[in-house]
């Protein structure tokens, strides 16, 4: 069953897999051990792959800038919802850029709010009713398409979107976001930072 995971967790290029914010840096090298180092190896290569294949994806673009996070979410996920809030303040802010990618893999209703963004005259305005909705229920969100209403081109365009992630082997988690740092390094982070701290340093990583 595939699990949302709460705590932060950044995979970088020569660095161990930590909850952001919970250690020094130099601590965090200090207690990296062979065996985490081995297990992110994977998701070194992973950053990297999804980054380059983001062409075949279809995104919902916030702000705009040279500083681009990529965002993949699940419209039944609590901790894109999470993210999503937490990024309010940040996004279109400093030349930071989000891209959300709605993918389905959480339940079976993903699939149709997922549908109901892809399928809606403004996605962006969309996207923004449903996780809006989630964190707060009086707030609208878009109509759900019924049976067969989900049309041929947005199940590809689902179809795509996840066949990024699992072509990396990354598919496991969401929200999982790619970007690359201020030294041009392919990144990769799942989950949603704990608290502001965290959150600030994490943004303040992210280059053009």
């Amino acid at each position: 069953m595939v699990r949302s995971r709460f705590c932060f967790r950044l995979l970088c290029l020569g660095g161990a897999a930590f909850c952001l914010g919970a250690l020094p840096v130099q601590a965090q090298q200090q207690a990296a051990s062979p065996a985490v180092q081995t297990r992110v190896a994977p998701d070194i290569r992973a950053a990297a792959q999804v980054l380059a294949q983001l062409h075949k994806t279809t995104r919902i673009r916030e702000g705009e800038g040279p500083r681009v996070l990529t965002v993949f979410f699940d419209p039944n996920c609590p901790y894109c919802r999470q993210l999503y809030s937490a990024l309010r303040p940040y996004v279109g802010k400093d030349g930071l850029q989000v891209d959300w990618v709605p993918v389905a893999i959480l339940a079976p209703s993903s699939a149709a709010k997922a549908a109901a963004i892809l399928q809606a005259k403004d996605r962006l305005q969309a996207f923004r009713a449903t996780e809006e909705h989630g964190l707060d229920p009086n707030r609208p969100a878009p109509a759900l398409p019924g049976a067969g209403q989900i049309t041929a081109a947005t199940g590809r365009i689902l179809a795509a979107n996840v066949g990024v992630l699992k072509q990396a082997g990354v598919y496991e988690s969401v929200p999982l976001a790619v970007y690359r740092d201020r030294n041009g390094l392919a990144q990769l982070a799942m989950g949603a930072p704990r608290d502001q701290a965290a959150l600030r340093a994490w943004l303040q990583s992210i280059g053009p």
